[in-house]
């Protein structure tokens, strides 16, 4: 299958004619800062703290003569986390009758395909960008990101048939994202795999969304076995919209699990309210269990106001709350 995906990329590649015009090149991205009133058990911390998350993209996209479309990605880390700003996923794609294959350090096309809670406070609860949990208990994604996550990879995305499409990935190294340093050397990190399907359409009147992915790490010599398996499901009807995604993370035999959802309803085209549940439970037994609630008005010009109150049980790490107001950019 690895030979099969680099073949793909590599006749996808091959068969670019010229281009017939410039490539356009657009500038956007996000910046999402919130004031937070923060209370937090094991540790001594501030009462107000203000959390931000922020990236710059760069986009460039033109089409050949012969109709296919080619274009890159580059995304630049544009807040500051005690470290110089830096580029994050970067990739160049060619797309096609034949599907759409992507090549260059970016997350793996299951987790692309991935369905999983509203975005009822305009941002990713499931990614938690704020840090706000992950720094304050054992909070962990669950996206199947954490085998591979942005390394040099090949996606493959097949076109869509009647609602579904089939995604896979071949990681050769999951520690490099800069193949300008360390280019012929095998790291011993392994390489990782990832295949999945997605489903969007329409039943009885609902919208559907429903994913499915699994991400292996293949093993070499002196690396412990990791598998990270996940389903997701969305359903909207009318106002209200329900969704989420579950998934297994296995590292050396040891075992999470990991179900996070949630309900969004709308209150106009401006707002929206909801309530998200996360539920983590440790191989050891301990459990994690995250309840926020709020939502997030559109005030015009790409400005969307966020509030949420955020309520954390953490059997390792005790209990912790957050009351926060932001303002998310989009541009």
């Amino acid at each position: 299958m690895n030979k099969l995906l680099v073949g793909t990329a590599a006749a996808a590649l091959l068969s670019v004619p010229a281009v017939a015009g410039p490539m356009a090149v657009t500038v956007g991205g996000y910046y999402n800062a919130v004031v937070y009133s923060q209370d937090v058990d094991n540790t001594d911390t501030r009462d107000v703290g203000i959390h931000n998350d922020a990236e710059i993209y760069f986009k460039g996209k033109g089409t050949t003569n012969g109709g296919l479309e080619i274009g890159f990605m580059v995304q630049l880390e544009a807040e500051g986390s005690g470290e110089s700003d830096h580029i994050d996923e970067n990739y160049v794609y060619v797309k096609g009758d034949f599907g759409k294959v992507e090549i260059g350090a970016e997350n793996n096309a299951p987790y692309k395909q991935q369905v999983a809670a509203p975005k009822i406070f305009g941002w990713k609860t499931y990614d938690n960008n704020f840090k706000t949990w992950s720094e304050s208990s054992a909070f962990d994604k669950p996206l199947m990101d954490g085998i591979d996550s942005d390394a040099l990879k090949i996606n493959y995305y097949t076109p869509k048939i009647n609602g579904f499409q089939f995604a896979a990935s071949y990681t050769p190294d999951v520690s490099d994202k800069s193949g300008d340093s360390g280019l012929y050397a095998d790291s011993g990190s392994g390489t990782a795999t990832a295949f999945g399907i997605k489903y969007s359409g329409k039943m009885g009147g609902m919208k559907v969304k429903a994913s499915y992915g699994v991400n292996e790490l293949d093993e070499d010599t002196g690396v412990a076995e990791a598998e990270d398996e996940a389903f997701g499901l969305s359903v909207s009807s009318g106002n209200i919209t329900v969704g989420g995604n579950f998934q297994t993370v296995e590292r050396a035999g040891a075992e999470r699990d990991i179900l996070h959802y949630g309900i969004e309803y709308k209150l106009s085209k401006a707002s929206k309210i909801g309530v998200i549940v996360h539920d983590q439970e440790e191989a050891n037994g301990d459990e994690l269990d995250i309840l926020a609630f709020g939502g997030s008005t559109k005030l015009g010009a790409g400005t969307t106001l966020t509030y949420s109150f955020e309520s954390l049980e953490d059997d390792a790490n005790g209990d912790s709350e957050f009351f926060g107001v932001g303002l998310l950019l989009k541009f």
